[in-house]
């Protein structure tokens, strides 16, 4: 990479800035012959006048004005990135990619001990749907929903998961069903979860039941829930504080094991060891008094 030296550099755009060789003189902290024999140095660099003489003053050429801005925009840059590194070297961040349902009902409500235990830490929350790599580094961790099968990665497990049925309180003037089959005769809403998994802990044979409207996201399904459009099984991590708010009512005693799990994930090779560990104790107190409220 062929670079003219940068303090020729420095005095030359400073010049062009400030318009006095006296002026950039004192903004670098050298003497006035320092910056002309700076700027002459680069001419004699780049093969090109930049500046016109006459007596001690330096005025730019055509080529010098052009010259100018294109260094001072690339000044610009080289300080701002400098400037972006020495904030991220002075406070630790932490990325950290989670789905927005899990997000929402249950991390967020909890977080603020997490930051408060943490005040020098900087918390980025990534909420995606999209099973998250590491390979480009823009998230640290992730806490993921499955079965904990991911090559390449630590994995920690963090909470298990149950499945319920759950409705407004006024749906259907407040009528509510209170049996596995008559949850299957009114309108159902569907996301992702496993309803052949909780039929069959109900007792019924039975695929997934026909739905009325369908989600890829279960925060927008339990939004269509609570506004009455109809019932949804969904998984208790998620419906919980609804529920306890009564914003949320469950139907049935029916409640069957998820058969995926919640997991912090985080790459082998990660720099953000001693953050994500105290990410990890600090999810596993909050999991064992969640669950023991249960």
């Amino acid at each position: 990479m062929k670079l003219p030296p940068l303090a020729a550099l420095r005095a030359f755009e400073a010049l062009a800035r400030l318009g006095k060789v006296s002026q950039a003189a004192l903004e670098l902290h050298v003497t006035h012959s320092a910056v002309s024999h700076q700027i002459r140095s680069l001419e004699e660099y780049l093969d090109v006048a930049l500046v016109t003489r006459s007596g001690r003053s330096l005025v730019l050429t055509d080529e010098g004005r052009v010259y100018a801005y294109q260094i001072r925009q690339a000044l610009g840059e080289i300080a701002g990135v400098t400037e972006r590194l020495q904030a991220k070297a002075k406070h630790a961040q932490l990325t950290v990619s989670v789905l927005p349902s899990y997000g929402l009902f249950w991390l967020l409500p909890r977080l603020k001990g997490f930051m408060n235990a943490n005040p020098n830490l900087h918390l980025k929350l990534a909420s995606t749907m999209e099973f998250v790599g590491f390979e480009q580094g823009l998230v640290d961790c992730a806490i993921r929903f499955g079965h904990g099968q991911w090559p390449d990665v630590h994995c920690e497990p963090l909470m298990v998961d149950s499945l319920l049925v759950v409705a407004a309180p006024g749906f259907n003037g407040g009528a509510l069903p209170t049996t596995a089959q008559a949850v299957l005769e009114q309108p159902l809403l569907h996301a992702s979860e496993s309803w052949p998994v909780w039929l069959s802990a109900a007792g019924i044979d039975g695929q997934r039941p026909p739905s009325i409207l369908e989600f890829t996201d279960s925060t927008l399904l339990l939004e269509a829930v609570k506004l009455g459009y109809g019932i949804a099984l969904t998984r208790r991590s998620i419906a919980q504080a609804l529920i306890e708010r009564g914003e949320l009512v469950k139907l049935t005693d029916v409640e069957p094991e998820h058969s995926s799990r919640y997991f912090l994930v985080w790459p082998t090779d990660s720099k953000r060891s001693i953050q994500i560990s105290s990410l990890l104790v600090w999810l596993k107190g909050q999991v064992a008094e969640y669950q023991g409220n249960l």
